[in-house]
């Protein structure tokens, strides 16, 4: 009874988890309400509640459900100190990229988080937050970014943090506008290349030391 009672409670969070896939993609989070969540997933909406504090909490989860496993394999990457650090980063980016484009789960949750979510309160303490989540993808690339000055791939007065950005901001803007215009062209295939270029412009010609300084700018951290 009790295994059951638990499975029961995992399948209704599961549910809840998928409306709120449905329900923000169509309606965007802002002007959708857990009321439209609960009603899509044939709940009520104390069965949200139970589960989520907030939309703030039960948006960060969807999120989370959907991004976590890229965090994971960028968080594996950058971990692997004996591997070569430009071909993790290709590859990587290649594999991230990818899971895009052919995961429909990871593409509506990320369609919704970058194309129909308008700036939400602080969720709910505990809650995944995406400030978070950025934060720890940037840190990712810039141990990558590191290990690839330590191994001579990048010159040695490489702003390692201002790069790790630029990379994350290419990244995002990539994938927001194949969000916004699929039909533009394949990301699948066209992955390899395009990733391809942004090492390029990273290798040849990288931000420097003190390119990131200026008013109001925090100070660039030394690395070595």
């Amino acid at each position: 009874m009790v295994r059951r009672t638990k499975d029961e409670a995992l399948a209704t969070r599961e549910a809840l988890l998928d409306a709120a896939e449905r329900v923000f993609c169509a309606s965007g989070v802002t002007s959708a309400t857990l009321g439209d969540v609960a009603s899509a997933a044939g709940v009520t909406r104390g069965a949200v509640y139970w589960h989520f504090r907030d939309k703030g909490e039960l948006f960060g989860a969807m999120c989370s459900r959907a991004t976590l496993p890229l965090q994971s394999r960028l968080e594996q990457a950058a971990d692997g100190d004996g591997d070569d650090a430009i071909a993790t980063l290709h590859a990587v980016s290649v594999q991230a990229m990818r899971e895009i484009a052919l995961n429909p789960r990871t593409r509506a949750v990320l369609e919704i988080l970058l194309c129909k979510s308008e700036r939400l309160p602080q969720p709910a303490d505990g809650a995944p937050q995406i400030d978070e989540m950025d934060r720890q993808c940037a840190n990712a690339l810039e141990r990558i970014i590191v290990r690839a000055i330590v191994q001579g791939h990048l010159s040695a007065d490489t702003d390692s943090h201002l790069a790790a950005h630029l990379l994350q901001a290419f990244f995002h803007g990539v994938i927001q506008h194949w969000l916004m215009h699929p039909e533009a062209f394949d990301l699948n295939t066209a992955a390899p290349a395009m990733v391809d270029t942004m090492i390029a412009g990273l290798v040849a010609a990288p931000p420097r030391r003190g390119a990131g300084e200026g008013p109001g700018s925090p100070c660039v951290r030394d690395e070595t």
